[in-house]
């Protein structure tokens, strides 16, 4: 045996131990013990796999979940490689908490991935996961940074989930507010606005995310009607909308003015965040008001939004 063989059979050894240990029933699960899964590579995969694959589907959960929330509380552990092996797990549960742990990995191979599982993951609430999940490439289309041909396999493979009817409501919608940063096209602009037409509340929800996302004016009278409407997910939408639009959203200020006092609080934070991002004079009075207000939550969010303003001024100065 060589040098080399003996180092990696060791090494599978030990991978293999130690999954078997936290994988026991009664093993007292802590974030210590997820430290060695760490900056694993490729040549771990089989021993990790063949150990893993031991493991009871609950335990499964409770492990992929752990690093998760550990991997968003500590940026010095890495958890990419188990997290991008388990996107093939049987369990839809941890293909799920995969998808969400590689939130910020934006490689070519978890795009294929990802593009894979949208289409033909067995489980429609993976799929709808996948779908959220490809809005960050979508977005680096937007900007220029996806090659051509990866560019075209998204669009298409977003396009095919919205159009196809025998898809669950929720891939359908996830997929359109992906599509978004791909609404500079008359298709996606029709199935936006049909969308938002319709009688289907979240689908009209995820009509105006993917109009936010467009950063197209056409859009913001359809944008200025849904904030104020009834319904506080949608003034909610509207407000995440009107704010991704920015200065291009500045016509909708005086409708987003009465949402800082809406009953619902979450629409008032958002629409608060909104007028930090559009900016303006009546924006920045508004925001200082809010600021001096007796409600602690809107006041933190005021004063979190009239640092956008400093920060403004300060890059033009």
């Amino acid at each position: 045996m060589s040098r080399l063989t003996f180092y990696v059979s060791c090494l599978m050894m030990s991978i293999a131990t130690y999954i078997q240990e936290i994988g026991a029933r009664d093993h007292k699960l802590a974030m210590r013990d997820l430290k060695p899964l760490s900056d694993l590579n490729d040549a771990d995969r089989d021993a990790f796999w063949s150990a893993w694959r031991a493991i009871m589907p609950p335990r499964r959960d409770e492990i992929a979940q752990a690093m998760v929330t550990l991997a968003e509380d500590n940026v010095d552990l890495d958890f990419r490689a188990v997290l991008f092996w388990l996107l093939d797990d049987e369990n839809a549960v941890v293909r799920a908490l995969a998808i969400e742990g590689l939130w910020e990995d934006t490689s070519s191979r978890v795009l294929r991935k990802l593009l894979t599982m949208l289409q033909s993951d067995p489980a429609p609430e993976v799929r709808a996961d996948a779908a959220r999940a490809l809005s960050r490439f979508a977005y680096q289309a937007a900007l220029g940074e996806l090659g051509a041909e990866q560019t075209r396999a998204l669009r298409a493979a977003l396009i095919s989930m919205i159009l196809d009817q025998r898809q669950p409501l929720d891939v359908r919608r996830r997929s359109l507010e992906s599509a978004g940063y791909f609404a500079d096209t008359g298709d996606l602009q029709h199935e936006i606005a049909l969308a938002y037409r319709g009688d289907e509340q979240l689908l009209r929800e995820s009509a105006l995310v993917a109009m936010g996302r467009s950063m197209l004016p056409d859009w913001l009278p359809m944008i200025g009607a849904a904030l104020g409407d009834v319904s506080p997910a949608l003034r909610y939408e509207a407000a995440r909308a009107a704010g991704e639009m920015a200065e291009e959203a500045r016509s909708l200020v005086s409708r987003l003015l009465p949402l800082v006092e809406d009953d619902d609080t979450e629409v008032a934070v958002t629409a608060i965040w909104a007028l930090g991002q559009i900016g303006g004079d009546a924006a920045r009075r508004a925001l200082q008001r809010v600021r001096k207000g007796q409600d602690e939550t809107r006041g933190q969010a005021a004063a979190d939004a009239l640092d956008e303003f400093l920060l403004d001024d300060s890059l033009i100065g």
